[in-house]
């Protein structure tokens, strides 16, 4: 039920689209800043959710390296019926900005779920808690540092975005497609965005097997301020409802 592992299994339309690849844009991730969700169906709440790069820096595979949080659970109403508690952590490196270790814990009605990948990006393998090991794409990302990068990239309608990813023992080159702009009232008032789809290829949040849509601010902060996800009856949305923009770095 994570916010950021929205299913979008169908790929959509063949169309062309002008493509660019994600490599390094030469930024950094905002430490502090923190996105604070209502998960919301047919209107009402569900839930919440909320991402986060932690203040100060910490060390993964001998590396110093962000830590990236995305923690999901039910309100009390919604936990009567079904209860969830999702807690997703992706340890990057601070130069490179590849994944360095990303581990989860899934709790869904009755389901449950721990997994921990280290990535050991010097010899190009994925380490996996089962004692799996998987080749690795070099300098591979995870699904939640995914989302933070793509906002580092100057985004425009028509184009995509390429990143190089590794989740659930699978490397893949994530798109991004940017499909048009709109305006939306948001926490921040009437606000012109971007309209984004990631082409995931993996279940994630409420099992949807349908697309993903994500509405990014249209300037340089790129904030995810409504994802969007059809559902077999109705959709699901994540709206932003308070935004700590943490600390930019020169």
């Amino acid at each position: 039920m994570s916010v950021l592992l929205i299913s979008s299994m169908a790929m959509g339309d063949s169309t062309a689209v002008d493509t660019l690849k994600s490599v390094n844009p030469g930024k950094k991730l905002k430490r502090g800043e923190k996105l604070t969700y209502s998960i919301e169906y047919a209107g009402i709440n569900a839930g919440y959710s909320f991402m986060r790069v932690d203040s100060e820096l910490t060390w993964a595979g001998g590396r110093r390296a962000y830590h990236i949080v995305n923690e999901t659970w039910s309100n009390p109403t919604f936990s009567f019926f079904y209860r969830v508690h999702d807690r997703i952590e992706s340890f990057v490196d601070y130069d490179k900005m590849y994944s360095l270790r990303y581990q989860k814990k899934i709790r869904e009605g009755k389901y449950r779920h721990e997994e921990s990948v280290e990535f050991d990006q010097e010899n190009k393998k994925a380490v996996y808690s089962t004692g799996q090991i998987i080749d690795l794409i070099p300098e591979a990302k995870d699904i939640l540092i995914s989302l933070f990068w793509a906002r580092l990239f100057p985004l425009e309608v028509g184009q995509s975005i390429y990143i190089d990813n590794h989740t659930d023992k699978k490397n893949y080159p994530l798109e991004v497609k940017v499909y048009r702009r709109e305006t939306l009232n948001t926490i921040f008032g009437k606000v012109e965005c971007l309209v984004v789809e990631p082409v995931l290829r993996t279940p994630g949040l409420f099992e949807s097997k349908g697309r993903l849509w994500v509405w990014l601010t249209d300037d340089e902060r790129k904030i995810p301020v409504l994802m969007k996800s059809k559902i077999l009856i109705g959709s699901i949305n994540a709206v932003l409802k308070e935004y700590n923009p943490g600390i930019t770095e020169k």
